[in-house]
């Protein structure tokens, strides 16, 4: 069977849009454009995907579902596997990694406008961007999987350094549409943290924390429901799930589908960002890339400023 990756993303996107007409803009297509290209995905696979009503709005069928669920890590790794094979020199290709996901929320960031800037004064470096795993963040950097990564707390490392940014991010709750808390709109974070809320074991430990609220309260004090996801995708499924809820950066919020609402906390602190790499790795593009970081201010979407930009280098 010869399935067609493009048209599998069309229908991720449209999955996470619920709705043909945000994800016709999004894709830059017209609607009838959309609809076809659902259509012939659905006869190569030779089951139906979708339900679909009169406005527009789309459900999943049980097949459409589980499609959903294997597609999406194929189609990150095809995009890997094309950036790997345009690269010639190794030497010459810096690896950029942000945690999955997250990458549609960094265009038009900072973090998008500083490479543009690096890269135009190495035009002799190839930069890629990498989705990297959420199992896989502390470890990317050590196994050579990236050479420069964005994130949200230090890398603990005796062969890595973290700088921390003078950028964050505030962070909302997101639950599913049917959760009695969607219509809140602003809700007290210590409301918020007495539900029950996703946690993944295998994500590192000081990454996952702001994501259920660890820097506000103890573990023993959550209720929380371990997950598996490798990245936002998986985990905003289960909130739209109704199993749980979850905390996510506000970045992320106009990504997050028909299926699940946005809660604005109140008394919860940003995230800051860091950006980290190998000691050892001393290539000029690296090191421009970093410093041009540390100096970057906001700039158009994308994170917000902190008040501080002190360095931390575990």
């Amino acid at each position: 069977m010869d399935l067609d990756l493009g048209l599998a993303n069309s229908y991720l996107v449209l999955v996470q849009e619920g709705h043909y007409g945000r994800a016709a803009a999004r894709l830059h297509l017209t609607g009838p454009a959309l609809t076809k290209r659902i259509q012939r995905l659905e006869r190569q696979l030779g089951t139906p995907l979708l339900t679909r009503s009169s406005a527009g709005v789309v459900g999943m069928t049980e097949d459409g579902r589980r499609f959903a669920g294997l597609v999406g890590p194929l189609l990150r790794h095809a995009e890997t596997v094309c950036a790997a094979t345009r690269v010639t020199d190794p030497a010459l290709t810096v690896r950029v990694g942000v945690p999955a996901g997250a990458r549609r929320a960094l265009r038009g960031s900072v973090l998008s406008n500083v490479l543009g800037d690096v890269r135009l004064s190495h035009p002799g470096t190839t930069f890629v961007v990498v989705d990297v795993p959420f199992p896989s963040v502390s470890s990317s950097l050590p196994d050579r999987r990236v050479d420069v990564l964005w994130t949200d707390s230090p890398v603990p490392h005796r062969d890595l350094t973290s700088v921390g940014l003078p950028l964050s991010s505030r962070r909302i709750g997101v639950v599913g549409a049917e959760h009695p808390l969607a219509a809140a709109g602003t809700l007290d974070v210590g409301v918020f943290a007495d539900e029950p809320m996703l946690w993944n074991p295998a994500a590192p430990r000081e990454w996952m924390r702001p994501f259920w609220l660890g820097d506000l309260r103890p573990h023993s004090s959550a209720r929380l429901v371990s997950v598996d996801a490798r990245d936002h995708a998986g985990v905003f499924r289960h909130v739209a799930s109704g199993r749980a809820v979850t905390v996510t950066l506000e970045m992320l919020g106009p990504f997050l589908g028909a299926a699940l609402c946005g809660v604005v906390l109140t008394g919860v602190p940003a995230v800051r960002f860091y950006v980290a790499r190998r000691r050892t790795d001393s290539r000029d593009a690296v090191l421009d890339l970093v410093r041009s970081l540390v100096a970057a201010g906001p700039s158009g979407a994308g994170p917000h400023p902190t008040n501080t930009s002190r360095t931390s280098q575990p």
